[in-house]
This record gives structure tokens, sequence and C-alpha cells, in this order.
């Protein structure tokens, strides 16, 4: 996973990651869905990692106890499949004052091995001042 130091245009790019049958299953079981295809929210578990590394980057001195998540959208661009290798990538759109804290907004591309978007999420987050 890699970053780099400006904070508005922040960028974190994740490791490939195979969808395998077994992953499949796994998270299929834990929410209840059928186990014979990919449930679109198996995204949210592949991204997670980056929007973590966002989420810590120590540039953006988020306090996730003081911190609201206000805002989140997706579009699936098409189903997630067994064996597609997939790449999540984070980018922060937005960085403002808002009522005594901080709107941060990043946007999540989850891309395939030829760079399609497979799914992508905006996501908000109303946080507190943290002293730098």
């Amino acid at each position: 996973m890699s970053t780099d130091n400006a904070v508005d245009g922040l960028v974190v790019v994740g490791d490939p990651v195979t969808v395998t049958t077994e992953v499949v299953a796994r998270f299929a079981e834990a929410v209840g869905a059928p186990a014979d295809q990919a449930p679109a929210t198996l995204a949210a578990a592949l991204t997670a990692p980056v929007q973590r590394a966002v989420m810590a980057h120590p540039a953006l001195r988020i306090d996730l106890s003081r911190t609201l998540h206000t805002a989140q959208t997706s579009e699936h661009h098409r189903p997630i499949r067994v064996g597609d290798v997939l790449t999540a990538t984070a980018t922060v759109t937005g960085v403002r004052s808002a009522r005594g804290g901080r709107m941060i907004g990043f946007d999540t591309v989850l891309r395939d091995a030829d760079g399609a978007a497979v799914q992508s999420l905006c996501s908000a987050l109303l946080t507190a001042e943290v002293e730098a």
C-alpha cells in the first residue's frame, strides 16, 4: 500500500486481491447470501484496507472516536466474479472546515486487472478538529 504526501488529493493504492471461491463463500456465509455468486457488498471488504489507510494518514489528523461517517454512495459497474484480480484506490477529494471540525471526502474505486472500474464509492466524514 502506498500514499503520497499531499492531503487534498492524497492517494492510497491497495495491493491486488484475487477473488477466490473461498473468499466468496466465507463472505457470503458471513452476510447470509448465496455462496454461488459474490455479493455486491464484498467490495466493502475489499476496499476497507485502503479506506483505513486514508483515515490513518497522519496528515489528515483523524481521531475516529470523534468522527461521524456522514455519507456513503456506491455505484456498481459490474458484478465481482471469482478469478477477478481487483485493486482498490482511495483518493481524498476535499477537506474543508465544517461546524468546528472538518469535512473530509474521499472516493474509493475498485478496479479489475484491465483497469476497468468494478465499483466506485464516495464517502464523507465529519471529524472534530485535532491539533497538528
